[in-house]
């Protein structure tokens, strides 16, 4: 059971490094996209601390903003069903 606690705990943090990463590639501060998100800078730092838990809901509307799909493929490589989903 430690192992998939390890595994999870891992698992968030590329996932973190991998947001920052597409924020620092699209030019968009945590002040800028809570802004978007419409939740507090002070929130939206905890959650990238992990010192609180990111709720699916807003890890999905982070993913919208930073133009990335849920499963961490940027929009401008996807030219799926999905692209004209979300981003028409």
């Amino acid at each position: 059971m430690d192992t998939y606690k390890k595994s999870s705990e891992l698992g968030q943090d590329l996932i973190l490094a991998y947001l920052k990463s597409r924020m620092k590639e699209k030019k968009v501060t945590q002040n800028k996209l809570a802004e978007i998100l419409q939740i507090g800078v002070t929130t939206l730092y905890r959650y990238f601390k992990k010192e609180t838990p990111m709720p699916l809901g807003v890890y999905l509307e982070i993913c919208g903003a930073l133009e990335l799909r849920p499963y961490l493929i940027p929009s401008e490589k996807d030219n799926t069903e999905m692209q004209r989903m979300f981003f028409s």
